[in-house]
């Protein structure tokens, strides 16, 4: 039945509204205390095998704190909404979809829930009578019995079967259509989103624009999308100018140069000196021992020059290269300077054949 509206308190105490129960806020909260209790109730069933397993449950239940829950809501608009979307809760995991050790735990607490709703106090708490639920999950729910065929589950039969007897006697389910039409309400939990102050939320791209003036958060959303894309752009155009040069007396701008390529590889230069190091000492050691690396290192240096030697004959050697012509030349004779060293020409980076 429903509830018509009514002040929440005549003492002006803080009261929730029922928009809280059904929100991110509580929603996600009793799913993981539910989920939970699950895993704890089968840690300490699978290490003991209790003969009362329903009273293992109700250990737990009070262990964990369930048991005052009731007493968490007292108006009678923001109880209902408490009730009605906890007991949903638990019927979440009572889907066919879920595990079969799950399912019996769920049950186990709706019965315990359903049943412990205080009654009969002055002044009189709201409760309820009846749990809807979906057709399609009631027949999936009275077929659980039959599912519990395995050695570990074997012993859980009894106790679903004297808690869905009790249940279906008592006549407490409100038989709704397929849950495909969607006739809980409201049609998904959770209804209300909770955001923090400063959480922007992506734009899509393809959402229809809405009429009228955009909001502020539109607005803040576009602002953020745009700060993003621009944050983007920079990282891959980050380029700096290398400053004004002259050609034949007329200035012009240099080139644009990526920041990272302006940066030296400080790394890079570390680990490569550490790899050459260690492939110097297996190739040539240091100590004398004969190594066959050596020979094949020299083999490598000795067709290194033998390359830039054929290189340096095709250079041609008129006047407006002979700057370029006369570097080669004093590159050529470091190079064959160094071939004698240790390393040979991986010694250059060391500043090896210079004279």
């Amino acid at each position: 039945m429903p509830i018509s509206p009514a002040p929440s308190s005549s003492r002006g105490d803080l009261v929730l509204q029922p928009g809280y129960f059904t929100s991110s806020v509580y929603v996600k909260a009793v799913r993981d205390d539910i989920t939970s209790l699950i895993l704890l109730f089968h840690e300490q069933y699978s290490q003991n095998r209790p003969a009362q397993p329903f009273l293992l449950f109700k250990d737990i239940w009070t262990s964990q704190g369930w048991k005052w829950l009731h007493f968490k809501v007292f108006d009678d608009r923001a109880r209902k909404a408490f009730l009605d979307v906890t007991m949903r809760l638990f019927l979440e995991r009572m889907a066919k979809t879920e595990a079969p050790f799950s399912r019996v735990v769920a049950l186990f607490g709706l019965y315990t829930f359903f049943y412990s709703q205080p009654k009969y106090t002055a002044p009189p708490l709201y409760s309820v009578s009846h749990i809807s639920i979906p057709v399609d999950h009631y027949l999936s729910l009275k077929a659980l019995p039959g599912v519990l065929t395995t050695e570990q589950l074997l012993p859980l039969q009894p106790r679903v079967i004297c808690i869905l007897s009790r249940l279906l006697t008592d006549q407490v389910f409100c038989i709704l259509p397929r849950s495909e039409l969607r006739p809980m309400n409201p049609g998904s939990l959770p209804r209300e989103i909770y955001i923090e102050a400063g959480t922007v939320l992506p734009i899509d791209p393809n959402a229809p624009k809405k009429k009228g003036r955009p909001t502020k958060r539109d607005k803040a959303q576009k602002a953020k999308a745009a700060l993003d894309g621009l944050d983007r752009w920079l990282e891959k155009t980050s380029c700096t100018t290398d400053g004004p040069r002259e050609f034949n007396g007329m200035s012009f701008s240099a080139p644009m140069t990526h920041s990272l390529v302006k940066q030296a590889p400080a790394m890079a230069v570390v680990e490569y000196q550490v790899q050459k190091s260690q492939l110097l000492e297996y190739l040539d050691p240091a100590d004398g021992r004969p190594s066959s690396g050596r020979t094949a290192l020299k083999n490598a240096s000795e067709q290194v020059v033998g390359r830039l030697k054929e290189a340096e004959e095709l250079m041609p050697a008129n006047e407006t290269e002979a700057g370029a012509a006369s570097s080669a030349v004093a590159g050529m004779q470091r190079i064959e300077r160094v071939r004698g060293e240790r390393g040979g020409v991986l010694s250059l980076l060391e500043g090896g054949g210079r004279v």
